[in-house]
């Protein structure tokens, strides 16, 4: 890509004073073991999002397990390890707009939240009242730099592991202060290089996305019980608008959704729409009724240059994590949304998921999808 300096291993090896988020899985662990190899002095931190109580039995990145595994290899590694207790603000600035969201019939996306407002938020303040230079993580991602020297974020070189569409959101200060370690690797390799080195995590699960998410409960009515809300309950409806049953409450359904509807067919039929105004959801027995070839996406936050207003921007767009990202033109506004066309219909676009614009490998910036 021109006009971004290649990726390479030297980022490792400038002696400064790193915080590593260390979630007790072995590609933070492999990514602590890497900064302390090449010479820098490596702090590792994990962060408390729930309390103790709540965290038996979690395989999630923020359970008390994961607190144990990191601590062992922080011994092993020889470095000190913290824990940060953030167990208020993940409430209020994660878990609480995610309900918000399901309330009213939109689909979250929690993980992108907590990178933006804890993970990369919370954890870059500590960071700086202790003197460090920078904070690392074990996400399959890169960070480069332009030829003006701005911080540029790049896929991950793993294109089954990349999580560059979790943090698109990042603004670019939050960006110069990031380095990530495995970003060039895949996860063959990672999980080799954490057996070579002897970590006590080499063969640990990979950790949930959606923390506090108990085996039979699902996130959306585990936050409901939470927030003791009560269901905004409903009809569901076909495309004529014929009444085909009732629903417990529209949190329990997303675009797309075929399993768990309520409804006896002798059809499949999907979700098609998700009404926070009347609590109706409307299903569909018609997959090519969920394509859609236009969305539009609100509060955008931009990595490169934003687009001046009226201009047409092509590039790729990514509505999902697991989604391959497809062409695409892109109109901007001055009130800070875009309007996107997409070249090639796409499956399933949800309201309230984010809508990744790239450049190649490079991540453009993101915004939150609010109308399909």
């Amino acid at each position: 890509m021109s006009g971004v300096m290649p990726t390479s291993e030297a980022h490792l090896s400038r002696a400064r004073r790193v915080v590593v988020a260390m979630s007790g899985g072995v590609d933070s662990s492999v990514a602590a073991a890497l900064l302390k190899k090449a010479g820098n002095e490596v702090i590792g931190v994990t962060l408390k999002l729930q309390e103790c109580h709540e965290a038996q039995g979690s395989r999630s990145c923020c359970g008390v397990d994961g607190i144990a595994r990191a601590r062992a290899v922080a011994g092993q590694l020889g470095i000190p390890h913290y824990v940060l207790d953030c167990v208020r603000e993940f409430e209020r600035d994660v878990l609480r707009p995610a309900w918000d969201e399901y309330a009213v019939g939109r689909t979250p996306s929690p993980c992108l939240l907590c990178n933006e407002r804890i993970k990369f938020g919370l954890l870059n303040e500590w960071a700086r009242r202790i003197g460090a230079d920078c904070v690392a993580t074990g996400h399959y991602t890169q960070v480069e730099r332009s030829a003006d020297g701005e911080p540029v974020l790049l896929r991950g070189l793993d294109p089954e592991k990349d999580q560059s569409y979790f943090l698109a959101g990042l603004d670019r200060e939050q960006l110069a202060a990031l380095i990530f370690p495995i970003g060039h690797l895949n996860k063959s390799a990672v999980r080799e290089l954490g057996r070579s080195l002897g970590l006590s995590t080499a063969e640990t699960h990979d950790s949930q996305d959606a923390c506090l998410v108990g085996p039979d409960q699902s996130f959306a009515e585990m936050l409901r019980e939470r927030f003791s809300a009560a269901s905004r309950e409903g009809t569901i409806v076909d495309e004529a608008g014929a009444v085909l049953g009732q629903h417990p409450g529209i949190h329990h359904f997303t675009i797309g959704q075929r399993r768990g509807l309520g409804v006896s067919s002798t059809s499949r039929r999907w979700v098609k729409e998700v009404r926070g105004t009347d609590g109706v959801v409307v299903v569909t027995d018609r997959d090519d009724a969920l394509l859609a070839r236009r969305l539009v996406a609100a509060g955008m936050s931009w990595l490169a240059p934003r687009p001046p207003d009226g201009s047409v921007l092509e590039c790729m767009v990514q509505v999902r994590y697991r989604h391959t990202a497809t062409r695409a033109s892109v109109s901007c506004s001055a009130s800070g949304a875009v309007a996107v066309t997409l070249h090639e219909p796409v499956r399933a676009v949800t309201p309230g998921q984010a809508a990744v614009l790239y450049d190649g490998d490079r991540v453009l910036g993101r915004g939150w999808i609010d109308v399909c």
